[in-house]
């Protein structure tokens, strides 16, 4: 389970948008609130996470400072009784990580790529997403939204804003792909969404994200919620249910991600790649 909700954190850290346009129905405003996001070039993120299995209930946060100008992203986890705290840094697409759990690597931190990966070992290892650097692939999950309405206001951290509910069908985000980010997508934006939508259902999603999503009048989000069913992901324990919460501010700022020095870095892509090959789920050092 650890290994599914880093999954989903690192995705959190790399939901952005290219570009929009004047907002003309509800679908139309959440498609511009996240294009706003990218436009802003970098932001910070407040994520609470949690995850509901055979009727035990697990929780995580985690705060995030995110540059899509740079494709890099610093995030500090605390993953409660999954594990103590953990350090996570992108930097164009590969993740570095620090943490208790790793203490039998021969470096305080290892590192992996993601894009070297297939994308089911990708996510079984804590890759969902990183390995996805265009902002424009990202807007390309939200050309699979559906049936979005406002559903009422709300203030958030003492804003003004409203809420929109929806859904993202899987199924529907490469057809409309050129809708949200243009015609002239290039082949490499395109094989990154397509890896996306790919280490979605490696995870076990069914298809269909329900979504809240609370926007200010700037048009940028304060608040995005997701939840997500697995099904039989983890075995054993029924119908397990991740619930995602990010809260957005401090859009323009600037973002200093400090990279680990290479002699303190040991890359473990390839051992994840043959352990994801050989169906091991436990950790390679932890």
């Amino acid at each position: 389970m650890k290994k599914l909700l880093l999954s989903l954190t690192a995705l959190s850290i790399l939901v952005s948008c290219a570009e929009g346009g004047t907002p003309v129905n509800p679908r139309d405003s959440v498609l511009d609130a996240m294009t706003a996001v990218y436009e802003a070039g970098s932001y910070h993120q407040e994520l609470r996470m949690s995850m509901s299995a055979e009727g035990q209930s697990f929780s995580i946060t985690a705060d995030a400072d995110v540059d899509n100008a740079t494709k890099q992203a610093a995030m500090t986890m605390d993953l409660g009784m999954m594990g103590g705290e953990m350090e996570m840094v992108m930097d164009d697409g590969v993740l570095y990580m620090r943490s208790p759990a790793f203490e039998g690597a021969p470096t305080p931190w290892v590192s992996f790529d993601p894009s070297k990966m297939d994308p089911a070992a990708a996510a079984q290892f804590g890759g969902f997403g990183a390995g996805t650097t265009d902002p424009s692939a990202y807007a390309g999950l939200f050309a699979g939204v559906f049936d979005v309405k406002a559903s009422g206001e709300a203030d958030i951290d003492g804003i003004a804003t409203t809420r929109y509910t929806g859904t993202i069908d899987l199924q529907k985000v490469l057809e409309g792909f050129a809708e949200v980010v243009g015609e002239d997508a290039d082949a490499k934006t395109t094989e990154q969404l397509e890896a996306a939508v790919e280490q979605f259902e490696a995870l076990g999603i069914d298809g269909k994200i329900p979504f809240q999503i609370w926007i200010d009048d700037q048009d940028l989000p304060r608040r995005q919620r997701i939840t997500m069913d697995f099904g039989d992901l983890v075995p054993g324990t029924g119908d397990a249910q991740v619930e995602m919460t990010v809260d957005y501010s401090a859009f323009g700022e600037p973002v200093d991600v400090e990279l680990p020095k290479a002699s303190e870095v040991t890359d473990v892509t390839k051992m994840l790649t043959d352990a994801g090959a050989a169906g091991e789920k436990s950790s390679v050092y932890g």
